[in-house]
């Protein structure tokens, strides 16, 4: 393959610092080490995340509006600490110039914070240590501990368990290699463990149902079946001769280098302009989006970000139940960011790679080598054009820049590209990859009948793969030519009856309008049956000169999704920020994450009760759209799942005099 690779350290400061770079190794230790004098020596805390304090948005506005830098740097730091005897939570600002701390707030007893690095050892080391898991493990033949494998999360629900409330707690599923490489969610076992994370406690073992029932094991020591056949995808693992011998590579080139610019975190690419930051929790953070009209540039977002990702699953047998994955607040999608390479991950012309920096428990830095990657690459035709008179073909070829990260949590590995096109478009995508998450199924009993709420993988003893959901929620702080937008639902309908003077034939139809104008109406969902989109305008009273409308952009919901929770269930409040396609909400200092800050029954639902009637009418507004996939796992999914696409469109709707992709150079021949 011919390309040539970029590689940009964001852990060293960039020569022209700015505000929203992300913090450095030294500034991630600086911050961690002026923290731990301040609580020193009653609090040796526990680092959550450090991670940059964004400058408020009032500050860097009239900046991003202007196309100018701003003139101050401001370097401050976000700490979310924890006590490990007392499990009190501390929220703590630093101001890294000043090298002070500036701020301290306790949370509230029992707020739970995002597992951190350094969490899954102290799990493991918990579990694999403790007697009765030992004497179940050998039960089953397992006496290797080395080839164990824990998969520590979060507890989900606690709801039916009082005891554990307020407590930072994991439930632990247990699967095994049978050697190195091996795939080891093929081979899952009967049994939980549940484990208390700052005391290191064993706090029970609980039996998994193993059948298509709700019945558990009575045995003293569970079910001790377990499926030991390999399903593996390591090339290492599979035959010789296994591969197919006529697929030849496509290989890809960019003559004379890129067609971006990068100066530090911002980039230049054609007509566009935008700012690159990243963070622990959401990942990839795009910051002052701007283009180029002839001249004229033009603000559109001031931010965007995933914001939240919420996987429930739908097997309604406890302990499954309390399967509800919220990847973002819990895990951090920054923070599980894996290296990718050129050739596999970004196969495009010139790549530019840049480092991230995150941090562990100890607030030491970690940098993880090259896990953002920007090319370019062709994605097919862009326009075309035939000419039947003249025998004359017009084509132009869609060039695209795209900037992707890849998180690998748990069973899922997830591929998040934000990709912006010539004629003015944005799209963001999610590519989902990896394996479903597999529960141990000792046997099918005397049942044939297949399951109601998954897939059988393997023979028994093996496993089943639950349905279950992928919704991602992505929050986008729009400036549309300004501060002051408006968001419309457009919905397409029939211009009246059939026989009536609009519409005597009963063919015509019309784009209709509605203005969400407070945050109680501004919670709406998807309708295909009116291909129902949102428009944000920019300043409503400002019309196009030729279609008369307002002009902006619209978000067109590829990939919408319907929570399967039921509204009345115990689980429902605390993942009600995903009711709804499309929230708009005005404009708040640190409203970021859509489940709130600690996914405690916050988020979106309280925000919008708190203020159900405030204007979103020509005011600082932020749009948030849920999309996702609802997935009833197939046997072609294991023992590696085939790649599975959801995203959005921002497309440009009569913001333009014409098409803005008119100046690309194309391709003309005649027949």
């Amino acid at each position: 393959m011919n390309f040539t690779t970029y590689v940009a350290d964001i852990s060293k400061p960039t020569p022209k610092p700015h505000p929203l770079d992300p913090l450095t190794s030294t500034e991630i230790r600086l911050a961690s080490q002026i923290i731990t004098a301040n609580f020193s020596p009653n609090l040796i805390p526990i680092f959550s995340t450090v991670t940059l304090k964004e400058p408020r948005k009032s500050e860097l506005l009239p900046y991003f509006l202007n196309d100018t830098l701003p003139p101050f740097v401001t370097r401050e730091a976000f700490a979310t600490i924890m006590d490990p005897m007392t499990q009190a939570g501390y929220e703590v600002v630093v101001n890294l110039l000043g090298k002070k701390v500036t701020s301290v707030v306790q949370l509230d007893p029992g707020t739970q914070q995002m597992f951190t690095i350094g969490d899954k050892e102290d799990i493991n080391e918990v579990v694999l240590s403790d007697p009765e898991v030992r004497r179940r493990l050998e039960a089953m033949g397992l006496t290797n501990l080395s080839m164990v494998v824990p998969l520590g999360g979060d507890f989900g629900y606690a709801g039916d368990r009082p005891e554990y409330v307020g407590k930072r707690i994991a439930q632990v599923f247990m699967t095994f290699q049978n050697f190195q490489y091996d795939n080891f969610f093929a081979h899952q076992v009967g049994f939980v463990a549940v484990v208390d994370i700052l005391a290191k406690k064993m706090l029970a073992i609980e039996e998994l149902p193993t059948t298509l029932g709700f019945e558990t094991s009575q045995a003293p020591l569970g079910e001790t079946s377990v499926p030991r056949t390999s399903h593996n995808y390591d090339p290492a693992l599979l035959p010789s001769g296994f591969f197919r011998k006529d697929v030849h590579p496509i290989t890809c080139s960019q003559k004379g280098g890129p067609s971006y610019k990068v100066s530090g975190y911002q980039v230049s690419w054609q007509k566009f302009k935008f700012r690159i930051g990243f963070n622990p929790r959401e990942g990839l953070v795009l910051y002052h989006v701007n283009y180029n009209d002839n001249g004229n540039v033009r603000p559109l977002i001031y931010r965007a970000s995933l914001s939240e990702l919420f996987v429930p699953y739908g097997d309604p047998r406890p302990p499954y139940h309390r399967k509800m994955i919220y990847d973002a607040g819990k895990y951090g999608i920054g923070q599980t960011a894996v290296t990718l390479r050129p050739t596999p991950d970004c196969k495009g012309g010139s790549v530019h790679f840049f480092d991230v920096v995150v941090s562990t428990k100890a607030g030491l830095p970690v940098t993880i080598p090259s896990a953002i990657c920007m090319y370019e690459d062709d994605a097919g035709v862009l326009m075309k054009k035939y000419n039947t008179r003249d025998k004359r073909s017009y084509t132009v070829r869609n060039q695209r820049l795209v900037i992707t990260f890849t998180s690998s949590v748990g069973n899922y590995d997830y591929e998040w590209r934000w990709i912006f096109h010539q004629d003015a478009s944005v799209r963001m995508e999610v590519n989902l990859q990896g394996i479903d998450a597999p529960i141990f199924l000792s046997s099918w009993g005397e049942s044939v009948t297949p399951p109601d709420h998954g897939t059988v993988f393997t023979p028994t003893p093996g496993i089943l793969a639950p349905n279950h959901q992928h919704l991602f929620i992505v929050r986008v702080d729009a400036e549309i030519d300004g501060n002051a937008n408006t968001v419309a639902m457009v919905d397409v309908v029939p211009d009246g009856s059939t026989g009536t003077s609009q519409n005597p034939y009963g063919n015509g139809f019309k784009a209709v309008p509605t203005i969400l104008k407070t945050p109680s109406q501004a919670r709406t969902n998807s309708n295909a049956a009116t291909a129902r989109s949102w428009h944000i305008y920019g300043d409503i009273e400002k019309k196009h000169p030729f279609s008369r409308t307002p002009m902006g952009y619209h978000l067109v919901a590829g990939s919408p999704v319907h929570l399967m929770i039921n509204p009345d269930s115990p689980l429902h409040p605390k993942c009600a920020f995903v009711d709804y396609t499309v929230w708009v909400t005005p404009y708040e200092e640190n409203q970021l994450y859509a489940g709130g800050a600690y996914l405690n029954n916050s988020g979106l639902p309280e925000w919008v009760a708190s203020t159900p009637d405030a204007n979103l009418v020509g005011t600082d507004i932020v749009l948030w759209h849920v999309f996702g996939v609802t997935h009833i796992p197939r046997v072609e999914d294991f023992p590696a799942m085939s790649v599975e696409t959801a995203g959005f469109w921002l497309k440009p709707v009569n913001f333009f005099k014409e098409n803005p992709a008119r100046d690309v150079p194309g391709f003309v021949h005649e027949d």
